[in-house]
């Protein structure tokens, strides 16, 4: 399945719809011991954001919505979509069921064992690094270690250091840049 497929705006479905057409609705069942606070995550939105980078997916309990990027839907990805479906779910049926912000907690951690997903905080889904998005890369001259920005520094790297060698050892330099997006050409303006 393909973003292409949905409508052009960003409301997928609810997670009930999606859990049946994506044939995860026996892992969403497993939560029934949550009773209410899965009732209320099934009738939650699901989004899609265009504009993501390296964010897989997000979360709103109080509005009852899921964020998830839009790249988990171009074909051949859908483990990492359900696998980020899945942990958002938790995350709605924790804070719901806890009746307070669970985070990546042991609130949290229970509901992901539950629906037979491993309790990871972060992803490690490839396209989505900042690596693959990265538009500047500093390196450490000491260690080697690289530094991916997505977003232009606002800072220069030879105001700052690594991390794992201090500001003595560890001075960054700047190892790789983005070429900058081609300018548009103005027109000439017709003089009387």
């Amino acid at each position: 399945m393909s973003i292409e497929e949905f409508d052009p705006s960003p409301t997928v479905g609810t997670v009930r719809e999606l859990s049946r057409k994506w044939r995860l609705e026996s892992r969403l069942n497993r939560a029934a011991t949550y009773g209410t606070a899965l009732d209320r995550c099934l009738d939650c939105e699901v989004e899609v954001n265009g504009r993501a980078k390296t964010i897989a997916g997000t979360a709103f309990t109080r509005e009852r919505r899921i964020v998830l990027n839009s790249a988990l839907f171009k074909l051949g990805r859908e483990a990492d979509r359900n696998s980020t479906f899945l942990h958002e779910c938790a995350h709605i049926i924790a804070n719901l069921h806890r009746r307070r912000d669970c985070g990546h907690g042991r609130g949290w951690r229970d509901v992901m064992e539950t629906l037979g997903e491993r309790p990871e905080r972060c992803h490690t889904i490839r396209y989505l690094s900042p690596k693959a998005h990265a538009i500047e890369t500093w390196l450490c001259r000491e260690c080697g270690q690289e530094y991916h920005f997505v977003r232009r520094p606002r800072r220069r790297p030879e105001h700052c250091w690594c991390g794992k060698c201090g500001p003595r050892q560890g001075r960054l330099a700047l190892h790789w840049q983005a070429a900058p997006p081609p300018r548009a050409k103005r027109a000439k303006r017709k003089t009387p």
